[in-house]
Parts: structure tokens; C-alpha cells; sequence
């Protein structure tokens, strides 16, 4: 469930709690990810193994951050408003993604930019 009438934001509210297990389940979840590519660092492997834990350590790492970022947002209040421009973020779209910032418009300057 994340419709309720709980913490209004905007002109619609979230069940922060509902999002908060989620990003909480998913962090639990990323850090055994690191501790057994940690262990399994240790025990030898060919170059190719050793490159996609290596990937797959970056990729647990990044996640962590951005659910820690989420998470943060939960905390500070802010979390379902776009980082940019402060736009509400589509219900549908945080329940997919918890761990999005930013709305469409912002994400497709932003990458847009990049390039």
C-alpha cells in the first residue's frame, strides 16, 4: 500500500512506513550482497570472476547509497518531491522505484546534459 492518508505532500499523501520497509528490506538485502562478495573475494578465481564481483561490488555499493539517500529523504521529509524542481513524484513511479529523485522533465534535462 502506498496511498494514505498519512504524511501529506502536495496534493497527495504516502504511507512513509510502507516505503521505509521497503528501502529497509532492500538495504538488509545489498549489505549480505557485500559481505558474501566480500568472502568471496578471498577465495581465488580467474580474472573474468574476479571482474564481475568486481561489478557487481560497484553496482551493491551504488545501490546502498541510494537507498541510504532515500532514506534520508524519508527522514528529512522530502522524500516523493523531485531534488530539482520539487515536483510530485508519481506514486506509481516511487513504488517501482523507491529510490527516485528526480521527476521525468529533470531526469531528461539532466541526462540530456550529460551527453
Amino acid at each position: 500500500m502506498i496511498a494514505s492518508d498519512q504524511a501529506p505532500l502536495g496534493e497527495r499523501s504516502l504511507d512513509l512506513a510502507w516505503f521505509r520497509r521497503e528501502l529497509e528490506q532492500e538495504r538488509e538485502f545489498r549489505l549480505e550482497q557485500l559481505i558474501t562478495l566480500s568472502y568471496d573475494a578471498e577465495v581465488p578465481c580467474s580474472v573474468a570472476v574476479g571482474e564481475v564481483r568486481a561489478a557487481l561490488t560497484v553496482g551493491a555499493r551504488r545501490a546502498l547509497a541510494e537507498i541510504d539517500a532515500a532514506l534520508f529523504r524519508l527522514a528529512r521529509g522530502t522524500f516523493g518531491a523531485c531534488e530539482l524542481c520539487g515536483r510530485l513524484l508519481p506514486g506509481q513511479l516511487l513504488a517501482a522505484i523507491p529510490t527516485t529523485r528526480l521527476c521525468l522533465l529533470c531526469e531528461r534535462s539532466h541526462i540530456q546534459h550529460d551527453m
